[in-house]
């Protein structure tokens, strides 16, 4: 991929610039720039997408006051919905995001010249961007321009990562969440995708999908195999720092071999939600992401040990039993609807918000190891929490 990339290189680039039109949503009816178009912004300084992320670092935030263009090919635009006033551009393997202060025409395997006066160079939580960006100051140059994703193990994923095009094989989504859809109808999804080698052998890593609710895929259900996914790797530097995977297009997702964590066997569901008629876990499980703040009612059977931006990968991250000293159990609580279940994926993690009104946080097994087989009635969302099916946002509550 990089010697085809590199082949043809800048030089050309700058070369075909003659050629090159302005990206105009109304105007770009197909895939193609408009012929004809009379061209007369600068070029100025160039920049690699290399040299802007090393600025980025050196000298922070920046604006653009002076001419100067950045050159790429679009590895992810806004067809499908997922991304909205943003694109990714990619040369070799480096990339960046290009928000814009509009929708835009671009196309994946558009290349591209991005004038850069006026825009910033920044980052948002952790992923860089050029934000404030006219679309029209963005010129394409020629089309469909194949960016092949590098093939990689979630175990590589690292900062250097960021805004590239990946593919992930041997991934499937955690059994208990796939009976959720990519995304709720008011909020974006998050879910878990897990790794296994050739022999179904976990890898002690994951990575969050995540998807908008105005994505054209998002009603649809998560896979139930296992398989290959491609994407754009993202990060988040918010309370829970972590790495994120935005798919171009549900032809993109092939996962229709066999899991290796086996679908779960989801018990009756019962309950309506209400703290007079609380759901239990399987109904819990299966309105992952609902848009009410609902009641759940379990038996707390123990806790998760690892941190709270982490993801549950092996049973070896799970207190079941005491002691529970360890400094994760002071954060959540597991429920399930019988007392000795000790399969995670029938289970629901709650987490334990510190500045809950009620002071739920006091529940945790760590400090009151007594609380082990107690029924919990409480109230919260319904949100994937460390990977798995989850509460979060929990205040009200009953202990029993």
């Amino acid at each position: 991929m990089l010697k085809s990339i590199k082949k043809y290189g800048i030089l050309l680039l700058l070369a075909m610039v003659v050629f090159s039109s302005c990206v105009d949503k109304n105007a770009r009816k197909n895939n193609y720039p408009v012929p004809g178009t009379d061209f007369t912004l600068p070029v100025g300084q160039v920049f690699t997408i290399d040299s802007l992320l090393k600025m980025r670092q050196a000298v922070g935030t920046y604006k653009f006051t002076a001419d100067a263009s950045v050159y790429g090919v679009v590895t992810a635009d806004e067809t499908s919905g997922n991304l909205y006033k943003a694109s990714f551009i990619q040369d070799g393997d480096k990339a960046i995001e290009l928000y814009m202060k509009s929708t835009s025409g671009l196309r994946i395997g558009d290349s591209v010249r991005v004038y850069l006066k006026d825009a910033t160079l920044s980052e948002y939580s952790g992923t860089p961007q050029i934000q404030d960006l006219n679309p029209n100051n963005i010129i394409v140059i020629a089309n469909n321009i194949n960016i092949i994703p590098d093939t990689i193990n979630t175990l590589d994923v690292d900062l250097s990562y960021r805004c590239r095009l990946v593919t992930f094989e041997h991934v499937e989504f955690a059994a208990s969440v796939r009976n959720s859809t990519f995304a709720p109808d008011d909020a974006y999804g998050q879910f878990a995708l897990v790794q296994y080698d050739e022999n179904c052998n976990l890898q002690d890593s994951s990575i969050i999908v995540r998807t908008s609710n105005y994505a054209s895929f998002a009603n649809t259900k998560l896979p139930q195999g296992s398989g290959t996914i491609t994407g754009i790797i993202t990060y988040y530097s918010g309370s829970s720092s972590v790495f994120q995977l935005t798919i171009r297009s549900m032809s993109e997702v092939n996962m229709n071999n066999d899991p290796c964590e086996e679908s779960v066997i989801i018990d009756d569901p019962e309950g309506t939600g209400t703290q007079d008629d609380p759901y239990n876990m399987a109904a819990a499980i299966l309105n992952q992401y609902s848009s009410d703040t609902l009641w759940i009612r379990g038996y707390i059977v123990g806790a998760t040990n690892i941190a709270a931006n982490e993801v549950i990968t092996n049973d070896d991250q799970i207190s079941w039993t005491a002691p529970f000293d360890a400094a994760g159990c002071i954060n959540n609580v597991i429920l399930a609807d019988h007392a000795d279940e000790r399969d995670i994926n029938k289970c629901v993690v709650v987490s334990l918000p510190n500045n809950a009104p009620s002071g739920i946080r006091g529940i945790n097994l760590q400090e009151h190891p007594e609380n082990l087989g107690k029924v919990l009635t409480v109230r919260g969302i319904l949100k994937t929490n460390y990977g798995k099916a989850g509460m979060k946002n929990a205040n009200e509550y009953i202990l029993n």
